[in-house]
Order: C-alpha cells, then structure tokens, then sequence
C-alpha cells in the first residue's frame, strides 16, 4: 500500500497490468498436497503477491481431504484459521446445500447466488480475514460460477476519481453491520469498521465489504455514498471481474479479494452435488506472521 506518489503511479500500473493477464485463469499443477514442491510453490507465491490470487489444479482429483487442505493452507501462510459459527471442528467449513442446522439459515449453505463481499467483514477488528482457501471437491451439475475481483482494483478507480472518496471509506465508522440474533440471543454484536485499511500486520491493502443491503449500515456522508456506487458500477463491469467455476480437485487462495458465486442446480447423484471446503484466516497468504 503506497504511501507516496511515485510509489503509487508503480503500484497501480503493476496490479493493472498483472490482473489484465488474468483473462485466461491459469492453474498450478500439485503433484502431491501432501508434500508441495518448491517449484509449485514458488509459482504459487508468485501469483498471490502479483494479483493476491492464485489457482491451482491437484493431479489426483482424490487426493485432498480436509486434513490435507488444512495442510496445504498452512503451507501457504493460513496459521490462524478463523472457527466461525458453521465451520467444523477442524476449522475448514464444508460447503454444500444445508436442510437443517444453523447453517441452513446462511446462504453459503444454499444453491442461492452469492452477492459480492469479503469474508468475514462482519468479523471483530482483532479477527478479520486476511485470506482464504476454497477447494472443489465436487461441483453442481450447472453453475456455481466464481466471481473474483481484486479489491487494489477498487482502490485504484476510486483514487483516480477522487482521493478524498478513500479517505472516506477508512473512517473507522464508515461501515456497521448489525448484530447477529438467533432464537432471540445476541451471538455477535453490532461491528463498525473501515471499507479500506492497512493491515497492520503486513503494511499492505485490505479491503472489507458487502454489497448486502439488508446486513449493512452506510455512514450518511455524500463521499461515501458516492464511493459505494463506484464500486458498485466496477462490480458491474466484466472488464474487471474475473468468472470461473471451479472443477473437482481444483481451489483458490487468495488475500480476501471481492468475490460472489452465481446460484447453481445440483444433480440427483452425488457426483453433482456441489461441495466445498473453504478456509479462513487471519494471516495474509506468504506473511510469515
């Protein structure tokens, strides 16, 4: 995250060119999950610090249970996992149409579209979500199409446009989502927080958001309101969003970027029952934190 001009004019034009060349989604082959080459690794971290994304292809479709994608995030930098409401035990949360249960209240739990937002946005300051995995173990018999964006791109529209529309989205009241209520008890309360901030951890971009209406409270200010339908024209624009669906033994990392998912109909055999394993954590991808 720059802090002056001339570092900004090399920022911007290094994360523009770099997500430009995202048009055709490009896979690192992972012979083993178990025991990652430095040669996969190495192109992994690569991507991660280019465009904070990275895919990757597992050879044996098979071969990544939960405990091996644990593994693998770790690998990756993800220590501190994030235990939310509807994750297991293991911290990974399985992702699939969810009938009973609290997590059929949660629309990741349903074949409903994902409107786009960050993970975990409505997270305590001292738990917010740096990075995330997602692993196909099986997908829908159609849709389910992932929507990714990487959030710099947000940063640098609206600096361009206007820094003081920045400037506005990092009050730390800028954005406040109400408190979770289930069967009349408060399970998490009312959260405020910045759009952008710097992480401290790492001294680089972070970005919390949803384009949720009815989970969210705008601060009333002319430049945020005017922030907010920027991003929303740039989350309109196929000229900046990046769409795949993920197949069988594929995944994403990435550093918490904007993302969404379209609805998805699943089959009557189990091969065509979408299933996910998804990982959340407070560490940014390759930090060393």
């Amino acid at each position: 995250m720059p802090d002056f001009e001339s570092e900004y004019v090399a920022w911007r034009k290094s994360r523009l060119e770099s997500w430009s060349k995202l048009s055709v989604v490009d896979f690192t082959t992972i012979d083993d999950p178990k025991n990652i080459a430095d040669i996969e690794y190495q192109a992994i971290k690569a991507q991660c610090r280019q465009n904070n994304l990275a895919f990757y292809r597992i050879r044996d479709t098979k071969a990544a249970d939960k405990t091996t994608i644990r593994q693998l995030a770790a690998d990756f930098g993800m220590l501190r996992l994030d235990q939310n409401l509807c994750a297991d035990n293991d911290s990974i949360s399985s992702l699939h149409v969810m009938n009973v249960g609290r997590a059929k209240g949660y629309i990741p739990y349903t074949n409903s579209a994902l409107n786009w937002h960050t993970d975990g946005y409505y997270n305590q300051r001292d738990q917010y979500i740096r990075s995330f995995l997602l692993h196909c173990v099986q997908s829908a018999l159609s849709g389910g199409c992932n929507m990714l964006i990487n959030h710099e791109l947000i940063y640098i529209h609206l600096y361009d446009k206007n820094p003081s529309l920045i400037h506005s989205l990092m009050q730390p009241d800028v954005m406040t989502i109400p408190a979770n209520i289930e069967n009349g008890q408060e399970i998490r309360p009312v959260q405020s927080g910045p759009v952008f901030y710097r992480d401290t951890q790492t001294n680089t971009l972070q970005m919390r958001y949803t384009s949720r209406s009815r989970s969210i409270r705008w601060k009333q200010d002319s430049n945020v309101q005017q922030a907010i339908a920027m991003i929303e024209a740039c989350l309109s624009n196929n000229e900046f969003v990046l769409k795949y669906t993920l197949q069988p033994g594929e995944g994403l990392l990435c550093n918490n970027i904007l993302h969404g998912r379209s609805a998805f109909t699943n089959g009557n055999i189990p091969e065509q029952q979408r299933v996910m394993y998804r990982a959340r954590s407070y560490n940014r991808l390759f930090s060393g934190q």
